[in-house]
């Protein structure tokens, strides 16, 4: 017999009361599959429910006005927190925007308009661990990311590394220790290990040596 698939534990997001009560009666339909856990009204308050709400799998953040549109709230969220599932819920369609969102690590980028159940969709690839990007925005993002990756000089530029994750990268496949990277890269061990988390998620891998094993198949490491 097969096992019912679980509900993805949600957080809602906003710095907004009447906004949360909007997106609880929007999901409310789609209880099967999307369990909301708790809420997050302020920016001290999303930290903490990132935080302490370890059993979630994704934060729906509705943009903010009073916080760039939610990045801030998300960069403080990701920075405790780099492998949390954060889903910016926005009005914002323009790249710019998309591109801060994805080099910070949001997993998530839906548009306001997006119908309800291609939200829930969007919501359980992210629990899943995909990135994913509103439908709308994804080919234009794509042949952009394309043409800047052509003109990037830099060894692992092509696996989507910024130049600072794959220097990291490169340093400890070298055999350096998080010690022996930060002095070398002049940056602390926390800045350290935060590259490193970005290069995990990114690599689609989950410790230093799995990593380094892609550097060198790759050609990272000369």
């Amino acid at each position: 017999m097969t096992a019912t698939p679980q509900p993805i534990r949600v957080i809602l997001a906003n710095d907004a009361e009447i906004i949360i009560e909007g997106l609880k009666g929007l999901l409310a339909p789609f209880s099967d599959r999307i369990d909301i856990i708790g809420t997050a009204t302020g920016d001290p308050e999303i930290l903490h429910e990132a935080l302490v709400e370890k059993a979630a799998d994704v934060m729906l953040l509705d943009a903010f006005g009073r916080s760039g549109l939610g990045l801030d709230a998300a960069r403080k969220v990701l920075e405790t927190n780099p492998d949390f599932g954060v889903a910016l819920f926005t009005e914002a369609d323009d790249l710019q925007h998309l591109f801060s969102a994805l080099r910070l690590g949001v997993r998530g980028y839906l548009l306001k308009s997006v119908p309800t159940e291609e939200l829930v969709s969007g919501l359980e690839r992210v629990a899943a661990g995909e990135t994913v990007v509103d439908r709308r925005l994804a080919t234009s993002a794509a042949l952009v990311a394309a043409r800047s990756t052509a003109r990037m000089s830099w060894s692992g530029a092509h696996l989507g590394l910024s130049r600072r994750e794959s220097e990291v990268l490169r340093a400890f496949a070298h055999g350096g220790s998080i010690g022996d990277v930060g002095e070398q890269l002049g940056i602390g061990r926390e800045t350290v290990r935060t590259h490193m988390q970005q290069v995990y998620r990114k690599l689609g891998v989950n410790h230093r040596s799995a990593a380094v094993v892609v550097a060198w198949r790759e050609g990272l490491v000369d």
